[in-house]
């Protein structure tokens, strides 16, 4: 019924109809759910048969790798990029979740799948949950996208929404300079005498400051998106965020750093030139080799980091760096294997809650102690302080995934089918951008500044991303070209 249902919604014109052929999307998406269908049938199929676990932890990374292999190549043969939001998540989802079934299928785990600390048949069935999590929300996707090519919908675009998007920007920019520079500072403050820790030590005062900080990023991405005609501009952003993303990587945060690169080059291409696939290469190159050693140094104060020849020590005893970044990617994979654990024998299923307490943080505080997604309690902070206390008192967390959470709300059968209906709708937002509008690439890139998160984190983080920080200066440059154009009118 299901595959009925996936099959109905996929786009025939009347003239393939009549010729009796498909799409290269459709073929996609049929081949794609017979696929997950297979996936789904093979673990009926081993708890009956009852395989040795430790056996079958190589075949269940294999079964990570390939799918993640054919969920990007099915991607490509239709959108001949991987350079864009939707494959730029389920590259961080694989490395984050798959990363270390990676490394496995190649012979480069050194120390053993997950340091060989979580038992065989836990983690062949996270190892199965994320092939089939993984398989599912592409679903959604191909279905969405299939939907997508017979929309004749087009936005041009125009000086005015240009105009209106860089007007936005600098209006942001300057909501957001002072509260950004000031943290930063503080920020600095902090590692400079306690490493990267020490940010977690920090209970700001004045919360509104830091949620205007937050906007620096997408200002920058709307003044990006309206400068096709002013290089002058494309060239104050792009310094504005190689200092934010080298004070990023400085305080240890290269999260940030990463996904607010990402995010801009994005809209870059999208709305001013595309960028040399050499250059992205040696980027991610480059980053693959920093962020090992930043990880190694980011403990220490930064006034008592160690020297230069030091720090080249540390990066000649990190190894391959390539695996090194990629196995501690894979290791939020734990996170998977100790919610299977936890639930349902020491927590009932959510059956949604999570999500419910996610949308709320769309909502501000106001004027709770704490706002209720907070009271209710992260699931990252949850699981933490429950599998690692230590870590927790001392500020720090395990981080949590996209899968665990749909696994933790509806369970082995539900979660997937719910990851597929996610699939769906974000990759229907994502493919907006294919208008020929800069406002809505905005739109679109400054959500994914925040939303990359997701493959390793859980809905709070990403909720109030979309509300605030991508829908706000939306808004705002629709009010901004429908005062132009009522200026224009009254003339």
């Amino acid at each position: 019924m299901r595959s009925m249902a996936f099959e109905s919604a996929l786009p025939v014109s009347a003239e393939a109809g009549m010729a009796g052929h498909i799409s290269r999307t459709q073929a996609l998406v049929l081949v794609h759910i017979i696929l997950t269908a297979i996936a789904a049938g093979v673990g009926v199929v081993f708890p009956v048969v009852q395989l040795d676990s430790d056996w079958l932890i190589y075949p269940s990374c294999l079964l990570v790798t390939g799918s993640f292999i054919w969920i990007l190549w099915s991607w490509y043969a239709v959108r001949k990029s991987l350079f864009d939001p939707y494959a730029l998540f389920m590259i961080a989802a694989w490395l984050f979740n798959g990363g270390q079934a990676l490394l496995e299928v190649f012979g480069m785990n050194s120390g053993g799948i997950l340091v060989n600390e979580v038992r065989s048949d836990t983690l062949v069935k996270a190892l199965y949950l994320t092939t089939v999590s993984g398989l599912c929300f592409h679903t959604g996707a191909l279905v969405s996208l299939s939907r997508k090519s017979r929309s004749t919908r087009t936005e041009p675009s125009g000086p005015e929404r240009e105009k209106a998007s860089r007007w936005a920007g600098w209006m942001l920019l300057g909501i957001a300079f002072v509260p950004a520079l000031k943290l930063l500072r503080g920020s600095f403050d902090l590692v400079l005498d306690y490493g990267y820790m020490g940010l977690y030590r920090r209970h700001p005062a004045t919360p509104v400051s830091y949620a205007l900080a937050l906007f620096l990023v997408p200002a920058v991405i709307f003044l990006v998106a309206g400068s096709r005609q002013s290089r002058g501009t494309q060239l104050f952003c792009l310094a504005l965020m190689a200092l934010y993303a080298g004070s990023s990587l400085f305080l240890g945060q290269r999260g940030a750093a990463t996904m607010s690169c990402v995010a801009i080059a994005w809209v870059f291409e999208k709305c001013i030139r595309r960028i040399p696939r050499p250059l992205i290469a040696l980027f991610a190159l480059l980053a693959l080799v920093i962020f090992p050693m930043i990880r190694g140094t980011r403990i220490t104060g930064a006034r008592y980091r160690m020297s230069w020849e030091s720090q080249w020590e540390l990066l000649s005893s990190i190894g391959n760096p390539f695996s090194a970044a990629i196995a501690e990617m894979g290791h939020s994979l734990v996170t998977v294997t100790d919610t299977l654990t936890l639930v349902p024998e020491s927590r009932p299923f959510d059956l949604g809650t999570s999500y419910f307490y996610a949308a709320s943080t769309i909502v501000p505080n106001l004027g709770w102690e704490l706002h209720p997604s907070v009271t209710h309690g992260l699931l990252c902070d949850w699981l933490t302080a429950t599998v690692d206390p230590v870590t927790f008192n001392s500020g720090g967390g395990l981080g949590f995934s996209f899968i665990a959470e749909s696994y933790m709300n509806f369970g082995w059968y539900g979660g997937p089918l719910w990851l597929g209906l996610v699939g769906f709708w974000i990759t229907s937002f994502f493919l907006s951008a294919d208008r020929a509008d800069p406002a809505r690439q905005a739109l679109v890139a400054s959500f994914l500044s925040f939303f990359l998160v997701f493959a390793r984190g859980e809905s709070a983080i990403v909720i109030r991303g979309l509300a605030w920080y991508a829908l706000i200066p939306y808004l705002l440059v629709i009010a901004l070209t429908k005062r132009r154009r009522a200026q224009k009118a009254l003339r």
